[in-house]
């Protein structure tokens, strides 16, 4: 298979899990008062899963390097790395920290520049604190 179809291949997976999310988190219970229960991290996973995978199949070639296709397996290996290694970084640092960092690693195995990987890190950091600790009450 060449790599577009590995790309829409993965794309395709992604969409259908993202949508199984969407479906089997209308089955879980909801609050009082309109707060947010259960559903929602499962909610937002899957929407943003849906919307990931319709972009890249829109897009054609996701993540185009311009050639070859080659030198896919470190940024595989590495966004694995990082994955195991949340739950032992959540632990250590928390969970603002931890998505800082991982946004940080994930910048750095796509090659981006520094001042944008730093900016982003910092945004997606800003954005769990303010959404997840203080809005939502998540402490972790």
């Amino acid at each position: 298979m060449t790599d577009r179809g590995w790309e829409a291949f993965g794309a395709l997976l992604a969409l259908v899990l993202g949508g199984a999310a969407l479906v089997l988190a209308r089955g879980l219970p909801q609050m009082e008062g309109g707060y947010p229960g259960p559903a929602l991290f499962p909610s937002l996973l899957g929407g943003i899963l849906v919307a990931s995978s319709l972009g890249l199949l829109w897009a054609g070639r996701p993540w185009s390097r311009g050639g070859g296709g080659s030198g896919w397996l470190p940024g595989v290996l590495g966004a694995l790395a990082g994955l195991g290694a949340a739950p032992f970084l959540l632990k250590a640092w928390g969970l603002v920290a931890t998505a800082g960092l991982l946004t940080l690693w994930a910048g750095v195995l796509l090659k981006g520049r520094g001042w944008a990987v730093l900016l982003a890190s910092g945004v997606v950091a800003s954005f769990v604190y303010a959404f997840f600790v203080r809005l939502l009450g998540v402490h972790g």
